[in-house]
């Protein structure tokens, strides 16, 4: 068995975990904090001196090292699907944080994106070739262009929010989160290979260490604007599918990695599919509870505005429903056993 596979995946499974807990840290953090605009600059400070939210970011750069050493070990192409585990995590925990029931897209989800993971592991069995270091100047290019798309996609999303388009906004901020984290996986490929070829001592004459610093950071910005409101469920899981493809997409096609022959060839392209499946599986699974929370929401306010004026209505005359914050009616999670 391949180095990548007894060291590399493990490490991104582990990886994987870890981001998969984090936004559920973060995300109760972000939606007891008062809302922000722009990029989230702002809403970032804010959230920087809650310990919830200081716990989920100790947990995203443990996450961060794991991945580092996993990209050191074995190609992109192989990691990056491996990661997208972490919506897999993400939704068994949301399950019993939120005492969600999980959809049977989102279990079928589950089970495709499980299927597809062992059959990349098959694919990459008798070994795999990391691929050449990209090179200043396409660093450079990603840092260029990702800033661009990361600046007119929030400011779509700004937008979007400010009009009460909820799952629009949180769409746009979970692709923008998702390039952002899509580009920092490149860079953190790049630190991988430094790593693995002992060549840490020219690194920082690199763009790489700065393209990784601005991008986590963007990307750890927009996200929480994405989980902010009641559509945090959404932008979530289009945050993981689109880092976790879009650097397969640039390993294979800019970046010499390499990919299996022959029917193991068959068998990656397979796995991938069905690792997208099971992202569109549990992206369906959590807009469908999100439109289960509007449809409450919605009844309560109807049945407030139809209480006789002096009689509580079953939230309180009309109140916000239990749980929703009245400020932008967002669903606050109470943790475990809600």
């Amino acid at each position: 068995m391949s180095d990548a596979l007894l060291r590399g995946v493990p490490a991104a499974l582990l990886a994987a975990a870890l981001y998969g807990i984090a936004p559920l840290l973060q995300a109760q953090a972000a939606q007891q904090a008062p809302p922000g605009g722009g990029v989230g600059f702002g809403l970032l400070l804010r959230l920087a001196v809650r310990p919830l939210w200081l716990a989920g970011l100790a947990s995203e750069a443990v996450s961060f090292l794991l991945e580092v050493y996993a990209l050191s070990k074995a190609p992109v192409a192989l990691i990056a699907p491996v990661m997208a585990c972490d919506m897999i995590v993400f939704a068994l925990l949301a399950r019993r944080a939120l005492g969600e029931r999980i959809t049977r897209p989102g279990r079928l989800g589950i089970a495709s994106m499980t299927v597809g993971i062992a059959l990349i592991a098959l694919a990459f069995h008798s070994g795999s070739e990391i691929g050449a270091e990209a090179t200043n100047g396409q660093m450079l290019l990603f840092g260029v262009c990702g800033l661009g798309f990361l600046g007119a996609t929030a400011f779509a999303a700004d937008r979007a929010a400010r009009m009460r388009r909820i799952t629009g906004s949180a769409l746009l901020f979970g692709i923008a989160a998702g390039v952002g984290y899509a580009i920092a996986t490149v860079a953190t490929r790049q630190l991988g290979l430094f790593v693995h070829a002992h060549n840490l001592r020219h690194l920082m004459a690199t763009p790489t260490p700065y393209v990784l610093v601005i991008f986590s950071v963007l990307a750890l910005s927009l996200e929480q604007r994405g989980l902010q409101g009641r559509a945090a469920v959404v932008a979530f899981p289009v945050t993981s599918g689109v880092s976790a493809f879009l650097p397969v997409v640039l390993g294979l096609t800019l970046l010499g990695e390499s990919t299996p022959g022959g029917g193991q060839m068959v068998a990656f392209v397979f796995s991938l599919t069905l690792v997208a499946t099971g992202v569109v599986g549990l992206g369906h699974d959590r807009a469908a509870t999100l439109v289960r929370e509007q449809e409450q929401e919605a009844a309560a306010a109807a049945a407030g505005r139809a209480a006789p004026p002096g009689e509580a209505g079953p939230a309180g005359s009309g109140d916000a429903p239990a749980g929703v914050d009245r400020r932008d009616q967002t669903p606050l999670i109470d943790g475990p056993g809600r």
